[in-house]
């Protein structure tokens, strides 16, 4: 067996010490919210990890053409709270089996006012160019019911371009009764030249409450500079009903602004994206 872990944090390049779209962390230094941290083993009978792991984030991005840019999936399918990563949390992996492989997440209650028990069921398939998922998750609440999800997701590989999307279906959120969520989302990519990709993706989210669906525009275009540079360039529209205020730039997008209640923000960004790996050390 092997013996893993990673410790990841936010970094603050802006100075104001919170606000990175990683979640609520430090007021103060260079380093903000921890991301997904952990220590485990892995080996022929899969993979075990405690520590802080994706809850939302298992599914969100099995296919989100803007991961960590503006338009983000998870402005609409965690813009209701539902967690992108879970503290305390135990996660199994399978070995994949033609393809086919499961995960178990378990956060336990740490037994106070506000920590609740959470379980996530994740099963994937990777065919090669096809690949499909689905999740369900059940969080228990303080008071009032539990707050349940389901989700599908696929994708296909073309080579010189891609398809994909996915559903959401969230109910009793927050432990409301009646609370109920269905979002989906439909994206394409193409590859335009040997260097550059563009890239549309549309997502809506559509509530039982009145006046409290929503919906988001995505358009970009990354360039590769070389194999540890892109360039890109992102624009995104959210149209929120009178009764929400889901935002454009949250998830991985610094600086989040979230909108009035009713108002619909719009952005467009221009970013660079380095990778800092092993093999651009010299030898």
């Amino acid at each position: 067996m092997n013996a893993l872990f990673q410790y990841e944090s936010g970094v603050d390049l802006t100075g104001q010490g919170e606000n990175d779209g990683n979640g609520p962390g430090s007021t103060s230094g260079l380093f903000t919210a921890a991301r997904d941290s952990f220590i485990g083993v892995s080996g022929e009978y899969g993979t075990l990890l405690v520590g802080k792991l994706g809850g939302l984030n298992q599914w969100v991005y099995d296919y989100n053409l803007f991961a960590d840019q503006v338009g983000d999936l998870g402005n609409l399918w965690g813009g209701t709270g539902l967690p992108g990563r879970l503290r305390d949390t135990l996660h199994y992996r399978t070995p994949a089996f033609n393809g086919l492989s499961a995960a178990l997440s378990y956060t336990p209650d740490e037994d106070n006012s506000t920590s609740k028990d959470v379980y996530l069921i994740k099963i994937d398939h990777d065919a090669g160019a096809l690949k499909l998922g689905g999740a369900y998750a059940n969080l228990d609440q303080t008071t009032g019911k539990e707050w349940q999800v389901l989700a599908l997701t696929g994708s296909y590989d073309f080579g010189e371009f891609t398809v994909g999307g996915g559903w959401q279906n969230e109910s009793d959120i927050g432990g409301v009764a009646g609370n109920d969520r269905d979002s989906f989302t439909i994206g394409v990519s193409m590859k335009l030249g040997a260097m550059g990709t563009f890239k549309a993706q549309y997502t809506n989210s559509d509530a039982d409450a009145a006046n409290s669906d929503a919906s988001q525009w995505a358009l970009g275009y990354d360039h590769s500079v070389n194999q540890y540079m892109t360039v890109y360039l992102a624009y995104t529209a959210t149209d929120n009903e009178s009764a929400v205020a889901f935002t454009a730039n949250n998830y991985g997008k610094g600086d989040t602004v979230t909108p009035a209640i009713g108002q619909d923000p719009s952005v467009i960004s221009v970013g660079l994206i380095i990778l800092f790996d092993a093999a651009m050390l010299p030898r």
